[in-house]
């Protein structure tokens, strides 16, 4: 598939220090979003098979792989692009915009893809500087969901932080969790039905989200074109948490179903959001896997 993903990228070192993207030291978020690009490197074109008779490389995966264009959405001043190792500084297109603060460049993001509907990509996907994706199918069940579910139905996955040494109860921490419920009753304007989808091994089971916020979406070019022209589209809405948040969650919410794997089967769409912001707090104010 072609696809156009629009990534939201902040760096202040006089930022205050509440979250990586705001703190003197640049090698955490330049490590983040080179990590996130190197996973969307490998689901690209670059992938071989070691061929040893004929010693030489011959291409590999080419049925399932992507044909990428990475935006990355900066507010032109506060930003690592400039520290991109080389490798990584072909991999992106660097699009500087002006938003009110820096928490709203999600809505610019959101222009971006908008004003890219002319280009013909397969999917348009919006994402948070620090999401890294593991699975080799990750946009096609994404695409497979989309066809057989209804253009008004989306999909959303789980974000997970991990633990690198075995000796937490938890191994992997899936990190939204639940919202108050007047909360998500004011969020999810259109709230679907659990569906079950049959799939080798037995059923999995969709549904609406517990919380619907992931730092990220994807939408095809009908979703996508449709949004657009209704009238909360780029309405700097930013009711939920912050502007951040906000752009990420609320415009889709009004638009489409929002759906997310149900929690038994979160690991068939998730991605691991980078660094321990949330796994620190198993062991401290958060209780143990029982």
């Amino acid at each position: 598939m072609r696809i156009l993903l629009a990534i939201v990228h902040h760096w202040n070192p006089e930022g205050g220090g509440r979250h990586a993207s705001l703190r003197p030291d640049p090698q955490p978020r330049l490590h983040g979003l080179q990590d996130q690009l190197l996973s969307l490197a490998r689901l690209g074109t670059g992938q071989g098979a070691l061929n040893i008779a004929e010693m030489r490389v011959d291409n590999a995966s080419h049925a399932l792989r992507h044909q990428f264009t990475i935006r990355l959405i900066t507010d032109g001043q506060h930003h690592l692009v400039d520290q991109l190792e080389e490798g990584y500084r072909p991999l992106v297109e660097h699009v500087p915009t002006q938003p009110p603060t820096p928490k709203h460049l999600g809505f610019e993001a959101q222009r971006v893809l908008a004003e890219s509907l002319g280009e013909g990509y397969d999917l348009y996907g919006y994402l948070e500087d620090d999401l890294i994706i593991h699975d080799p199918l990750f946009f096609h069940k994404i695409f497979w969901f989309q066809q057989h579910m209804g253009a008004d139905a989306l999909l959303l996955p789980h974000r997970m932080e991990l633990f690198h040494r075995p000796d937490h109860a938890v191994e992997k921490l899936y990190v939204d969790g639940p919202v108050p419920k007047e909360d998500l009753d004011a969020l999810l304007k259109h709230p679907g039905q659990p569906m079950a989808a049959p799939l080798p091994g037995g059923n999995i089971v969709f549904g609406p989200p517990a919380n619907p916020h992931a730092g990220c979406f994807f939408l095809s070019h009908g979703q996508l074109q449709h949004w657009s022209e209704q009238d909360w589209f780029l309405d700097g809405d930013c009711g939920y948490v912050s502007p951040l948040e906000s752009a990420a969650t609320l415009g889709i919410c009004k638009t489409f179903r929002i759906y997310k794997p149900h929690l038994a089967y979160a690991s068939f769409l998730e991605l691991q959001h980078w660094g321990a912001s949330f796994r620190n707090l198993v062991g401290s104010s958060v209780a143990p896997l029982s």
